[in-house]
């Protein structure tokens, strides 16, 4: 008998099993492509406990703080190119920005804010802050302080890692009801299985082609 688990919980994680519309290696890859969009583009399982995490557009979904942040950094650029009297040549404009993004990156780090509209807002601007900083390194004149400024921002960037840690995007799943379900919730071992046996369709496609094409063979030579 299946176990009892939270009804509000709801996860495509915890049934393995494909279906190919047409059983052709095109049709299988692009399966398996959107098997594994979840790990590529959201960055965490796509599961009702992680609603706040990602935007979804479709059948695929895309991660809120790496949209936001991608954003962000996209706006300055088309910022620094199209108004580079503000964005360029201000450097007061260019040197607060990097300050007042990364501060509100900070803040939400420690705040943890759960609402999705609000987290992307955070790292929107904190991306934009990324493009200021950018802009400081393209157009401070001395080599040595851009150096300088790159070191701090590739440092910066490791230790923000460091600071969620190894698991970060999968860290509800540690206590989440699912795992000991039946069946259970395994979102990277489903995610593998399935395109095991997607792969194990193609091969038995192609040996069924390469058998045909040898039985048509010997049926010309007869």
């Amino acid at each position: 008998m299946e176990k009892e688990v939270p009804e509000e919980i709801i996860s495509p994680f915890r049934n393995d099993d494909v279906s190919l519309i047409k059983r052709t290696p095109f049709h299988a890859q692009w399966e398996i492509y959107k098997i594994r969009a979840w790990k590529n583009f959201a960055h965490h399982p796509t599961c009702s406990r992680y609603n706040e995490h990602y935007f979804s557009l479709g059948k695929f979904n895309i991660c809120v703080g790496c949209t936001s942040i991608y954003l962000g950094l996209i706006l300055y650029t088309i910022l620094f190119f199209t108004v580079p009297a503000v964005f360029r040549y201000r450097p007061y404009v260019i040197a607060s920005l990097p300050f007042a993004g990364f501060g509100l990156a900070i803040i939400h780090l420690f705040l943890k804010f759960k609402n999705k509209w609000i987290k992307g807002f955070f790292r929107f601007t904190a991306g934009f802050g990324i493009g200021a900083y950018l802009a400081i390194i393209i157009v401070v004149p001395s080599w040595w302080v851009r150096i300088v400024l790159a070191v701090l921002l590739l440092g910066g960037n490791q230790f923000y890692g460091i600071s969620r840690g190894k698991n970060s995007n999968m860290r509800k799943c540690q206590d989440c009801p699912l795992r000991e379900a039946d069946p259970p919730c395994r979102p990277i071992h489903n995610t593998n299985v399935r395109v095991r046996k997607l792969h194990n369709i193609v091969e038995d496609e192609l040996e069924k082609t390469r058998v045909r094409m040898k039985e048509k063979r010997e049926n010309k030579k007869e």
